[in-house]
């Protein structure tokens, strides 16, 4: 991404809460996407980022990865550990912990940090506090923020380099979809079972050619692939049962968001059936569907999450289904059937982040961010329809990153 527009907004939010400073660290920048954020590539063995408000930032690392860092990375002052006599500390103290926190407060007092700062990066909960502890004993003035934090407000708008990455898995993603639909059209009825390949259709089999079209896109898919058939679609998020056979006539849920080697995220759903619908598969079908395009019609900067949230829930219960907004308006207790969670998310190097879709979210859209639009209807004991894709949020509407068919019958 630009990095001088990750500078910028960064200064900005650290200027808005009150920020003179920022710590962000990790073992590792794997599974943790504001380290990832910052650095702009891979450090295997993790590191420490300082940024004061107003001032380039600083990347301190291991001597092995300061070669990676320069080269790779988007941070242009990289020290090293050594420099900073981290060895002499470890020795010294002889906890990781306390040693951590007096090379950060070393860094903090040359950088010129006085005032509030603020800690990010995914770490053990425990050693996170000792470390807080020991900090506030050396001096820092640590702040507590609450979510969404000043990491988590810079990624929510992506820069158009994040955008192509985000639109390059999408791409791929499709393309094995598209692959995976063509293959169960066309599928052949014998003796009353699907066969594929000459093998009955399950969704085992089915599940093994997603893995291979995954890898063979460069792609994967760490969280796993939701294909569940039936009556299993009728939980959101069950996964299938892999000895399940697809029958004719029988909803899909085909749930898939995997990674790309860039480190982004992209999430796509669609629910078909195999051969002729039933009246209820049809209108189920058709009142996820006007509820997505209705959102379309009216999502773009500016709006909330919590305005869009209410438009997907009136198209679906126009049709004549129960939504979640009996929850938030007190009615009901419990909700088991319809369209029984949030809208959407926020897509980028997590699967799930800011923005929300959801009633309760009442901050303006942003022109950049990133999101899911995933309504859905479940029958328990039939099965569901959810129907999503990830869109591009712009000032006058939306940029859907994945154009993909949505047929209800494979026929």
């Amino acid at each position: 991404m630009c990095y001088t527009r990750m500078i910028g907004d960064l200064n900005t939010e650290m200027v808005r809460r009150g920020l003179d400073g920022i710590v962000g660290f990790g073992e590792t920048t794997l599974a943790d996407p504001d380290l990832t954020y910052v650095v702009g590539g891979v450090l295997p063995r993790g590191g420490f980022f300082f940024k004061k408000v107003g001032r380039p930032p600083l990347l301190v690392v291991s001597s092995l990865d300061y070669g990676s860092a320069r080269r790779h990375g988007r941070v242009k002052r990289v020290e090293t550990l050594t420099e900073w006599g981290y060895e002499g500390l470890l020795r010294r103290y002889t906890d990781r912990d306390t040693a951590k926190a007096r090379l950060i407060a070393s860094v903090l007092k040359r950088e010129k940090v006085h005032g509030k700062v603020s800690l990010f990066g995914r770490n053990d909960l425990a050693n996170g506090l000792h470390l807080a502890r020991a900090l506030e004993k050396a001096g820092v003035n640590l702040a507590v923020e609450r979510s969404s934090t000043v990491l988590e407000a810079s990624r929510d708008t992506k820069s158009q380099d994040e955008v192509e990455k985000i639109r390059d898995v999408a791409s791929r993603t499709a393309s094995v979809v598209h692959h995976v639909l063509q293959m169960l059209r066309n599928a052949r009825s014998k003796r009353g079972h699907l066969e594929i390949r000459g093998k009955r259709a399950t969704v085992g089999l089915i599940k093994s050619v997603i893995r291979s079209d995954l890898a063979e896109a460069n792609l994967v898919a760490p969280e796993g692939t939701i294909f569940a058939t039936g009556a299993s679609g009728a939980d959101p998020h069950n996964m299938g049962t892999p000895a399940a056979e697809i029958k004719q006539g029988q909803l899909v849920v085909f749930d898939i968001f995997p990674q790309g080697e860039s480190g982004y995220w992209f999430d796509l759903t669609r629910s078909f059936l195999v051969g002729n619908a039933s009246a209820k598969a049809r209108k189920m079908f058709e009142a996820v569907l006007n509820a997505q395009e209705s959102t379309f019609d009216q999502l773009r900067a500016g709006v909330t999450g919590d305005s869009v949230m209410g438009i997907a829930c009136d198209a679906i219960e126009r049709a004549g289904f129960s939504t979640v907004r009996s929850l938030y308006q007190g009615k009901v207790r419990s909700i088991s059937s319809g369209f029984t969670h949030s809208l959407g998310h926020g897509v980028g190097l997590t699967i799930g982040e800011s923005p929300y879709l959801s009633f309760g979210n009442r901050t303006p859209l942003r022109a950049g961010e990133v999101v899911t639009v995933e309504p859905g209807v479940y029958f328990p004991g039939y099965g569901g329809v959810r129907l999503e894709d990830t869109v591009l949020i712009k000032s006058k509407g939306i940029e859907n990153l994945a154009n993909l068919e949505k047929e209800l019958e494979l026929t």
